[in-house]
């Protein structure tokens, strides 16, 4: 009978798939928040108190994002954002692109591109005077285009090495095609910005544009954002951002308000300066290296979310759990992952799969092993899938930092797959590698099989591969992929399902 199995016992290291719609909402989405209505990276290393860039005035930012899933789920999410931004004598400006599109089973979900840019001239240290234009489609909003233009008069309240907030009124003109509508006004603009830098390695900062119709503030367009931006290198940064729409006149049929929730890496081509002198504050890390591989206890967490609501409607949740213990006679691994995912109602995603594993060195490489697995895959319809395991395996490398193993042994399996409960004999095979590669970087990757003896025509593949690199001391941005093929998949499912995801763990 088609059986739809995957290697429950040896994917523990596998990321449930994130979404990139920055939605995607991060998105997945996972991706960077949008750079016009907030500092960017540059004016973020401009504000710290390290040596000043030499040559040109201008810092330029680069962000992107990609979520990917193939097969009985099928996802695609990326977002694409560029910024430069200008600093020089009491001139101040910046000009960037976004772009944010995610699709699921073929159908676009969120599909948007915007142009903008500013210029401020400093009257004194808190006032300013400024022009600015900006661009935006949005074919899930029924938007063709918006055209935004005019003039503004700034003031900084608060204004200091770490902390700063503005506000700003001014007049304008907006030329719009929404719902095959085309419309100019005359508008105003009112926009508010805030920034906190929390250490030398992160900052929050949150911003309100509202811009409505000058004779008619019941046509008004509102962009909130807030987020956090966590350095991780000379030249990457960590964005978290939670972004709403307000649009109180919509096209015929559409929604108001569009909420997204984004998550994303962003790269600055400048990098950050070196230190002018020894013992001078800087952000760029020292480089060191790698940690042994921990004895005892080692446990990770993560929680991966991402939410578009309005007229695009999608939620994606990912949860992870892995831990070991290892001593010098024996080891223990534990490890389960869960993954939902709806678009407007309907459910794409909803899979759990857990495993237990305890190892006993017979001498300092070989060891026998027994553990259990469980899988269920509503998409894939496995409702059940247990799976207890017996092995024997080898390390073929085995150091502080750096392990190779190899195993294989007997299992049974207790399934229920399209309806239909099955039981039978199988063999189970894998590959396990772990690398220290610094003291801030971890790479894993794993092979694996499982075997049915009786049915030649019945076995599954997998692999996965994902890399760590440490923020803090107790939490990491991770990248994995992964990929399960089964030759036997219940009726009407596809044999192969393939993930690309990013998103934070949690170290402990």
């Amino acid at each position: 009978m088609p059986r739809n199995k995957t290697n429950d016992h040896f994917t523990s290291e596998m990321m449930t798939k994130i979404p990139l719609t920055l939605c995607s909402a991060l998105g997945l989405f996972t991706s960077a928040p949008s750079f016009a209505d907030s500092t960017s990276a540059g004016d973020f290393l401009n504000s710290l108190p390290i040596s000043p860039a030499p040559g040109s005035p201008w810092e330029v930012t680069g962000a992107a994002s990609l979520g990917l899933a193939k097969g009985n789920s099928d996802n695609l999410t990326y977002s694409f954002q560029l910024l430069g931004t200008y600093e020089k004598d009491d001139n101040e400006g910046h000009l960037g692109a976004d772009l944010f599109y995610s699709e699921d089973n073929g159908v676009a979900t969120t599909n948007s591109f915007r142009l903008f840019g500013q210029y401020n001239h400093l009257l004194n240290d808190r006032f300013f005077i400024g022009t600015f234009g900006s661009f935006l489609t949005d074919d899930i909003a029924d938007l063709d285009y918006r055209l935004d233009a005019g003039f503004s008069l700034g003031y900084y309240f608060i204004k200091n090495d770490t902390t700063k907030l503005s506000f700003e009124v001014g007049p304008g003109y907006t030329w719009e095609k929404q719902g095959s509508t085309s419309d100019g006004y005359f508008s105003l603009r009112f926009a508010q910005r805030f920034e906190h830098k929390l250490g030398k390695r992160s900052k929050v900062w949150q911003s309100l544009i509202i811009t409505p119709e000058a004779q008619n503030f019941n046509n008004a367009l509102l962009i909130a954002e807030a987020g956090i931006d966590i350095l991780l290198t000379r030249e990457w940064s960590l964005r978290n951002t939670l972004r709403y729409q307000f649009d109180n006149s919509p096209a015929a049929g559409q929604g108001e308000d569009d909420l997204l929730l984004l998550t994303g890496l962003s790269y600055s081509l400048g990098g950050f300066p070196e230190a002018a002198k020894s013992g001078r504050m800087t952000l760029k890390p020292q480089s060191a290296g790698p940690e042994p591989i921990q004895m005892g206890w080692s446990t990770t967490t993560g929680l991966t979310l991402s939410l578009a609501e309005g007229n695009s409607d999608n939620l994606f949740l990912g949860l992870t759990f892995d831990s070991a213990y290892r001593q010098k006679a024996h080891e223990t691994f534990l490890a389960a992952n869960y993954g939902y995912r709806q678009n407007d109602g309907d459910t794409s995603a909803d899979a759990l799969r857990a495993s237990a594993q305890h190892n006993r060195f017979i001498g300092d490489k070989f060891f026998l092993g027994a553990g259990m697995g469980y899988f269920r895959d509503d998409v894939a319809n496995v409702g059940y899938r247990i799976t207890p395991t017996t092995s024997a395996g080898y390390y073929l490398i085995k150091n502080d930092e750096t392990t190779l193993s190899l195993e294989v042994g007997p299992s049974f399996t207790f399934e229920e797959v399209g309806g239909v409960s099955d039981d039978f004999f199988s063999i189970t095979a894998a590959q396990k590698f772990t690398w220290e590669l610094s003291d801030r970087m971890t790479f894993k990757q794993n092979l694996g099989v499982i075997l049915d003896p009786s049915d030649s025509e019945n076995h599954i593949f997998t692999a996965n591969a994902l890399l760590d690199t440490d923020i803090t001391a107790g939490i990491a941005w991770r990248v994995a992929a992964s990929w399960t093929f089964d030759n036997t998949p219940a009726p009407g499912r596809q044999e192969d399902d393939s993930t690309l995801t990013t998103g934070l763990t949690v170290k402990f």
